[in-house]
């Protein structure tokens, strides 16, 4: 029995050590699968970050345009420098794997009225995490383009409509020279801008007093059918829906307008029944053309530390678009149904005493032609705001 065992250890012996050869052959392949799935993944997600990089400096210097007011003139070519600028500022705020992305080529097309600017970044020396194991010490460059226009869709036959998904609860007459100032009438009767251009014969930088609450008047507030608490509501979250050209809307009746004093103070961000200039709002320059905007001392990126108060800013929430309409009011007492002629994109400046909203014109689009559906082409476009900026080249491509 000693020796029968004993001639059995020497086939054991020869297998002794083949598990971990077993094991380590295991090894690599798991390292490689890892390498496949995590690196490869990772890859993945530095490209998507790439081209949030590319999107946003091709917007940012898109917009741009729109801010310097080229896209109207046709011409943006004086405008490329500090597009380009504020396209290299914006891509190298994205990081890629927590590092700045490298600028390639910034260019440009100058499409009359649509200008276009294509961005390319580049992303290198990424990460490899189990791609090592496997003999592979380097990611590769990751690079992505993207291309966005600054949009002019003016008197375009067949459209598109011009439309907006947030309008504040203000009917805005056309023509009303009695609170419109020198130019009585921002609309033409063919839609066109009545008075293009700035201030002070333009319309862009024009002062207007959106008179709710003066006696006569041809402003009016709208109704969404919840009476004053959703006039108020609107004035901060905006009439919902999507609001076209040629939309009916209604009008509430001078009894249930009241004072807006919460609505318009939040808007402002300043504190409330607080009326006038000077509140802790943002402030417009009007001597500019396009006018500029300067952040208040209420402004939440100013209480957040992002921009310091008095800083130029590009959005704010003053700005504001309201319904225009061909006229006619006079504090209605009862409900009226009126057409939407247009747009007007208005800076709120300040609340009156008398529950009045104080504003600049910042931009007028006005409907053209009525389509089949019963809304409208765009009619002529003013103003730097009221222009939309898109990309034009989807993500990854």
């Amino acid at each position: 029995m000693m020796r029968a065992r004993s001639k059995a250890n020497p086939r054991r012996n020869d297998e002794r050590g083949s598990t971990l050869f077993i094991v380590a052959g295991c090894l690599v392949v798991l390292l490689g699968i890892g390498a496949l799935a995590i690196d490869v993944a990772s890859l993945y997600v530095a490209r998507s970050e790439s081209q949030r990089a590319a999107d946003a400096a091709a917007l940012a210097g898109a917009k741009v345009f729109v801010e310097s007011g080229c896209v109207t003139s046709g011409d943006c070519s004086s405008e490329e420098t500090t597009a380009t600028d504020r396209a290299t500022q914006v891509a190298l705020q994205n990081l890629v794997e927590g590092q700045p992305v490298t600028i390639g080529a910034i260019t440009f097309t100058e499409t009359p009225q649509n200008p276009q600017i294509t961005v390319k970044v580049q992303s290198s020396n990424l990460h490899v995490f189990f791609a090592g194991a496997i003999g592979i010490t380097s990611a590769p460059n990751v690079a992505a383009a993207a291309t966005a226009e600054a949009y002019n869709p003016s008197g375009q036959a067949g459209g598109p409509p011009f439309c907006t998904g947030c309008v504040r609860p203000w009917l805005i007459p056309n023509c009303d020279p009695s609170y419109l100032g020198p130019s009585h009438c921002l609309l033409s009767p063919g839609s066109s801008v009545e008075n293009p251009g700035c201030g002070p014969g333009g319309v862009i930088g024009q002062s207007i007093q959106i008179a709710i609450e003066t006696n006569p008047t041809q402003f009016a507030a709208v109704d969404d059918g919840t009476g004053f608490a959703g006039y108020q509501k609107s004035i901060v979250t905006c009439n919902t829906g999507q609001m076209t050209c040629g939309k009916w809307v209604n009008t509430l009746p001078n009894s249930q307008i009241a004072y807006p004093t919460s609505g318009l103070s939040s808007l402002l961000h300043i504190a409330s029944g607080s009326s006038g200039l000077g509140q802790g709002q943002d402030r417009i320059d009007t001597t500019m053309c396009p006018p500029q905007i300067h952040a208040g001392s209420l402004n939440p990126l100013v209480a957040q530390g992002v921009v310091a108060a008095d800083a130029l800013v590009t959005t704010s929430d003053s700005i504001v678009t309201v319904y225009l309409f061909d006229g006619g009011l006079s504090k209605p007492a009862t409900p009226q149904a009126v057409q939407v002629r247009g747009f007007a994109q208005i800076f709120v400046t300040q609340q009156y005493q008398n529950g009045d909203v104080g504003g600049v014109i910042l931009g007028v689009a006005g409907c053209a032609t009525a389509d089949s559906d019963g809304g409208c082409d765009s009619g002529s476009i003013k103003g730097s705001t009221l222009l939309p900026i898109r990309l034009i080249t989807p993500a990854g491509s």
